[in-house]
């Protein structure tokens, strides 16, 4: 029988990882390169100690007017690649703007250590099969480069969609790939244009999966892209009879935008509804606090004078995962696992309380 598609823990930071009180390392740019038009890949020098798994992100810091601002981006290069890391960002916004405009050959760029629980299933030998959609196929391209360079004999599958043949990234590597590697297969389809083969026409649906995928209920599935594709997606697999436990996911969304960082900590999403008082326990610290109306789970336990580790403040690294002991939370992100919510797990960053509440921090 095929070993378990769980997610495996995270590689932990060596202890010299957390430089100054912000755990922000300097990396010094090695080298920029266009993708798209709007996709550029910055290649950073890599410690020596950075070990990371294939799917896992950087938290980059950059200064704008003045103002510290943190996001998170996928990590494009493999594991087994040396001497540096890639992040392949797509300009859409404030910071990506600003790396744009501002990272050259010999700049520095403020990261810390990779992070995220989205990661190539290890110690399966089941089929792997990657869906991407736009900008999402950064985190893939990792995967996909680790398969092959590590699991030469594992079968994997890329599916990828891009609005445009502009808009496909790594275009000339996957060519590459899939000739070089024959256990290797790359799809990739256009939807707002009319192409020619090799490229396919139309969406990822269901019958997209059905046409391309040989046995999808002994595959494992790794999606990420737009949220509503990726639902869309899993209710495709759904649909074909793909177990749950076969499906991992990762939305790229506007959430990754994280905001400012004030001296006195991280600018937080703001709570949709003011709520009541409630009271929260933090069990392993023995402190107990009234909850301001609105306050999030993290900031609560932050002013009693808790430690919750967090990286992304806004739901999207899962890095403040917490258990809730007792109580009835909202959280207002999905990014944990199925498994992980109904065993009561939480991201604190973003959830607000419905009850009294005790946490397992």
């Amino acid at each position: 029988a095929p070993a378990s598609a769980s997610v495996r823990p995270q590689v932990p930071p060596p202890a010299n990882a957390a430089a100054g009180s912000t755990g922000f390392v300097p990396l010094t740019v090695l080298a920029v390169r266009d993708e798209t038009p709007t996709i550029r890949t910055f290649r950073v020098e890599r410690p020596k100690d950075f070990a990371f798994e294939a799917g896992q992100f950087l938290t980059v810091r950059v200064q704008v007017d003045n103002k510290p601002l943190v996001r998170c981006y996928s990590l494009s290069s493999a594991p087994e690649t040396p001497g540096y890391l890639e992040i392949s960002v797509r300009r859409q916004g404030v910071v990506s703007g600003a790396l744009h405009a501002t990272l050259r050959q010999g700049s520095t760029l403020w990261a810390r250590w990779p992070a995220g629980r989205f990661v190539y299933p290890e110690g399966d030998d089941r089929p792997l099969v990657l869906i991407a959609g736009g900008v999402g196929i950064t985190p893939l391209m990792s995967m996909l480069r680790h398969s092959v360079a590590a699991r030469p004999h594992r079968p994997v599958t890329l599916l990828y969609s891009a609005r445009t043949a502009s808009d496909i990234a790594y275009r000339a590597e996957l060519t590459a790939i899939a000739s070089v590697h024959p256990q290797a297969r790359v799809l990739v389809t256009v939807t707002e244009e009319s192409v020619a083969p090799p490229l396919l026409n139309g969406r990822i649906c269901r019958a997209f999966l059905q046409a391309h995928i040989t046995s999808p209920l002994d595959s494992v599935f790794c999606l990420c892209g737009p949220g509503v594709m990726i639902d869309d997606t899993a209710r495709d697999l759904e649909g074909l009879g793909v177990p749950g436990p076969q499906v991992r996911r990762e939305v790229f969304q506007a959430a990754t935008a994280i905001g400012a960082i004030a001296d006195a900590g991280v600018a937080s999403p703001a709570s949709p509804v003011a709520s009541p008082a409630f009271t929260l326990s933090l069990a392993r610290s023995n402190r107990t606090v009234e909850m301001p109306a609105g306050a999030t789970l993290l900031e609560a336990a932050e002013s009693a004078g808790a430690t919750i580790p967090t990286i992304c403040r806004s739901g999207v690294c899962t890095t403040c995962r917490t258990r809730v002991a007792s109580g009835h939370v909202r959280c207002t992100s999905d990014a944990l696992p199925e498994a992980d919510r109904e065993a009561g797990f939480v991201l604190p960053c973003v959830s607000f309380p419905l009850s009294d509440v005790a946490l397992e921090a």
